[in-house]
């Protein structure tokens, strides 16, 4: 009888940890690399994401956003809500302007920068790849968290 305790005792607990680690699911970031933010784009456009905008970052600096606008383009986003992504927000002005982007920029306490893209799925990815790179440091294999 003891055995048959235990093992139903051993079955909750496993049955607990299962409903647990489903839950925490929902509160960590997915992670991926930027050759997966094809997918994601797609959610996007497709209305399937949580909010009209996806976000990638791999630390408190490199945090830029994706919007779907009304033709099915997307455009780009970067805000400085920390000190440290400031002189990052000037150089994503200055890739806006070297690559004949127009932009539209907001000052409200926090500084932001939405460039105007206009792009497709191919395009934008190509575009993150060069700002992560160029502006950010970072490589194919950075892993990045999709927010919100």
């Amino acid at each position: 009888m003891n055995i048959f305790k235990s093992i139903l005792n051993n079955l909750k607990v496993i049955s607990i940890n299962a409903n647990l680690e489903k839950n925490l699911e929902k509160f960590i970031a997915k992670q991926i690399t930027i050759n997966d933010l094809c997918h994601q784009l797609i959610l996007l456009n497709e209305n399937k994401t949580e909010f009209g905008f996806i976000g990638i970052n791999s630390n408190k600096n490199d945090c830029i956003y994706f919007t779907k606008e009304s033709n099915n383009n997307f455009n780009i986003e970067f805000e400085a809500v920390e000190k440290s992504q400031i002189p990052y927000f000037e150089k994503v002005k200055n890739f806006a302007e070297k690559n004949n982007y127009s932009y539209k920029e907001k000052a409200n306490n926090i500084p932001y920068i939405q460039i105007m893209t206009e792009t497709d799925i191919e395009q934008t990815i190509e575009l993150a790849k060069q700002i992560q790179s160029e502006i950010f440091g970072n490589n194919e294999n950075t892993r990045y968290n999709v927010v919100p």
